[in-house]
């Protein structure tokens, strides 16, 4: 649980000036286009390459963030001082880590800290006065593009703990690409960023022998969400019957067994199947697959989804990161019927609103309860109404002006 994302401290980074926020294991973030959602798991994803060994192009396309210029990343508004560095903190049960980064050279290092919380130990750090590792000066001169966090790591290869945020990333699936008629440039194990790699993260865990009966009793979650099949399996070897020769599909494909077809003729590919059964299979694979990171982001869960699925997939989605203790997940969405799967009232299900203020700025608020109050006091103060109506009402904002 060590390596559960806490909380985060973000400074200087695109939309957002100033912001400190706590994040439990579900984490749900609502509010409008443009209000710096996605800069906020962007932050989460340069803190994530900057882990693994460094800010760099390549790091945050593996993580799914945007490849802007990088003096996009540095804030910059009107009446506001604008800084020379963006500074970003993450905190987990266990340790500390910050670093500030100047966009105008690159992405150089110009401050880096990580310590022990228990201890408040610093492991290793850097500043302007030099760098140091375990308390000792370090004599020769640190790459500014590298993290000293990969320095630590090549002195202490048993230093995992911040594993869980260095394999983040933020997964936003493609229609086209999970019907297998577009490449997913990602190739990122074990689904893809985009779902280009769907069929054969399916095909691996029904092969894995050893866990193939406990794989098959995690996606029957899926066959309760899709009433119309009746098995789902991933295969290479394509029906000409079943693939029109005026597309060209990859090389493994999702056959759907349709229990209302005859049975002579009762098998669809990806191709043909409804959007919405793909976008279910790779939410649940990418909770459930044993190469997924603990730690991921999904852009617009609700995409392609109608409410009656979604309030259902997110009770899945709950169910599944309580079972696994290790798992964290932050979701966006612009579905209000999102929100009816998670409980204020528990303190690992968390809703923000995101929004500019009056200056632009990205400010993110928690939503719970008043402290000290029951769930039968807030439904009777809200009359009973479920947290999508809530939202629709203009009560917790998060919606344009003149739509409540």
């Amino acid at each position: 649980m060590s390596s559960i994302l806490k909380s985060i401290k973000i400074s200087g980074f695109k939309s957002i000036l100033e912001e400190d926020i706590e994040f439990g294991r579900i984490n749900v973030f609502i509010g409008n286009n443009g209000a710096g959602k996605s800069n906020l798991l962007e932050s989460i994803a340069v803190a994530s390459a900057s882990i693994e060994g460094s800010v760099d192009y390549e790091r945050l396309a593996r993580r799914g963030a945007r490849l802007s210029a990088p003096e996009i990343f540095r804030s910059s508004f009107k009446n506001k001082t604008r800084k020379a560095l963006f500074r970003i903190a993450i905190e987990t049960e266990s340790y500390l880590y910050s670093m500030g980064i100047s966009p105008k050279e690159g992405f150089a290092y110009h401050s880096e800290s990580l310590k022990e919380k228990k201890t408040e130990k610093q492991l290793a750090g850097r500043s302007n006065n030099g760098a140091r590792l375990d308390g000792i000066a370090v004599p020769a001169k640190i790459d500014r593009e590298s993290s000293i966090v990969s320095l630590y790591n090549t002195l202490h290869n048993e230093f995992n703990e911040l594993d869980g945020i260095k394999n983040f990333a933020i997964y936003s699936p493609s229609t086209p690409i999970l019907r297998g008629v577009s490449s997913d440039g990602s190739n990122k194990a074990p689904l893809g960023l985009y779902g280009g790699r769907l069929a054969e993260a399916l095909k691996e865990i029904l092969m894995n022998v050893d866990k193939r009966k406990r794989h098959i009793d995690e996606l029957r979650r899926f066959f309760k969400l899709m009433d119309w099949f009746q098995y789902i399996s991933s295969t290479s070897d394509i029906d000409e019957k079943l693939a029109s020769e005026h597309i060209s599909l990859g090389r493994s494909v999702l056959e759907y067994t349709d229990k209302y077809m005859k049975k002579n003729f009762n098998s669809l590919y990806a191709y043909d199947v409804s959007e919405g059964a793909l976008y279910i299979l790779f939410t649940l694979l990418l909770l459930i697959h044993e190469d997924s990171p603990d730690i991921v982001a999904i852009d617009n869960i609700d995409s392609a989804l109608n409410p009656g699925l979604i309030r259902t997939l997110m009770s899945q989605i709950v169910e599944i990161v309580e079972e696994k203790k290790q798992k964290q997940i932050f979701l966006t969405t612009h579905n209000p019927i999102t929100l009816d799967g998670i409980d204020l009232f528990n303190d690992e299900h968390r809703l923000f609103v995101v929004e500019r203020d009056r200056e632009g700025l990205t400010k993110v608020r928690r939503i719970n309860p008043p402290s000290g109050t029951t769930k039968k006091e807030w439904e009777e103060k809200y009359f009973g109404m479920k947290l999508s109506e809530i939202w629709l009402s203009g009560a917790i904002g998060g919606i344009p002006h003149g739509f409540a």
